[in-house]
């Protein structure tokens, strides 16, 4: 009857508008349909280098065994994708923030959920622990920033100034300033005690998917949309280095913990090892079939054996988490989710069309 517009989106959901008369300024969405995604938006170790936390697509927190590769736990209750996760220095907390405007926070044991931060308006893009585990700091669609006092649950300071949202934030390793990027282009650093907005670091030609700090304090890795990632003073702000290699969006830089190597990921699909002292290309790795999301090393602790020290694990669009010898360049383990179908076989499964069958193969199923 010419009255419903249906749409599709990469967001995986399929919208459903009534179109009133002749005023297409006025459709309205009356149905949503939810898709599935695995997609691994975001990879963190914990503290003692022996767990590692994804968030995903299909709306889990999964706690990983690194050395077997098996999912752990799955932490069940957002309601969208899951895209910012953190894990507090003290090794306690998981904090996770989604599309469904909340920021949750978990038991990084047992995988209980603690308590969920209501205030934000939109998805919740990027989370942060202070480094001492009792102020969350977290960023929005809304183009706020949030910092929450853990112990009571209270948002204690709104930061405004962004045109734009912001997409990751980074707390110094002194505690005492918060580095945000956003989409406006521009990295600010924020005084974390009064809120004020101390800098603007300007440069990158398109959005600020990533900031990040060096174990010293004194420098600041952001990588952009324009294909390039800057290392900054972060005393003066002055651009000290521009790193060029990754042929489409940067979306994820990390510092090593002993501060001589970048990592960083692209939708390119690959993951860049950086000197950061000359900006060299020290490797390429190369394994994942889409976009990289993010990036994480294995923090360097007395009980995790000295030739594991340095491994990063890497999450990507393809559903899938890699671990690599940044020594060697070498892909050590890929972890990957069950689909809700795994395994499941439909070879001799009649009465379903051939449309039925594929998204029964995406979802998991198997024929031989």
């Amino acid at each position: 009857d010419g009255k419903t517009i249906a749409s599709g989106s990469h967001d995986q959901t399929v919208r459903l508008w009534e179109i009133d008369g002749d005023r297409y300024s006025d459709c309205r969405s009356f149905k949503t349909l939810q898709g599935y995604s695995n997609s691994m938006f975001a990879v963190v170790w914990s503290p003692d280098g022996t767990t590692i936390a994804s968030s995903s697509g299909d709306r889990l927190v999964r706690l990983w065994n690194p050395d077997t590769g098996k999912c752990l736990k799955t932490l069940q209750g957002h309601t969208h994708w899951i895209w910012g996760l953190a894990w507090s220095p003290d090794g306690t907390t998981l904090a996770s923030g989604s599309d469904d405007c909340t920021v949750r926070l978990w038991n990084a044991t047992t995988g209980q959920g603690l308590a969920t931060l209501q205030g934000h308006t939109a998805w919740v893009w990027t989370v942060a622990w202070s480094p001492d585990s009792q102020i969350l700091a977290s960023a929005a669609g809304d183009l706020n920033i949030r910092l929450w006092d853990i112990r009571q649950g209270k948002c204690l300071k709104i930061l405004q100034g962004n045109d734009n949202w912001v997409g990751s934030l980074a707390w110094s390793p002194d505690g005492k300033t918060l580095v945000s990027a956003s989409q406006d282009r521009t990295i600010r650093l924020w005084d974390s005690t009064t809120g004020e907005c101390l800098n603007v670091l300007q440069g990158h030609e398109n959005s600020v998917k990533s900031v990040a700090w060096s174990p010293d304090g004194t420098t600041l890795a952001s990588g952009s949309q324009d294909r390039t990632i800057r290392l900054w003073d972060s005393a003066t702000g002055k651009c000290l280095k521009v790193l060029q290699g990754h042929s489409d969006t940067l979306r994820g830089v990390m510092w090593s913990p002993d501060g001589q190597i970048i990592a960083s990921c692209s939708h390119d699909r690959t993951i860049r090892l950086w000197d950061s002292a000359t900006g060299e290309c020290l490797k390429i790795l190369e394994g994942h079939t889409s976009q990289v999301w993010s990036v994480s090393w294995r923090p360097v602790c007395s009980n995790v054996s000295e030739n594991r020290d340095f491994v990063l694990a890497s999450s990507s669009a393809d559903e899938t988490i890699k671990l690599w010898n940044i020594n060697t360049g070498e892909c050590l383990k890929t972890l990957r989710a069950d689909r809700p179908y795994e395994g499941m076989n439909i070879t001799k499964v009649t009465g379903i069309t051939e449309a039925q069958k594929a998204t029964l193969e995406v979802l998991g199923a198997i024929e031989n």
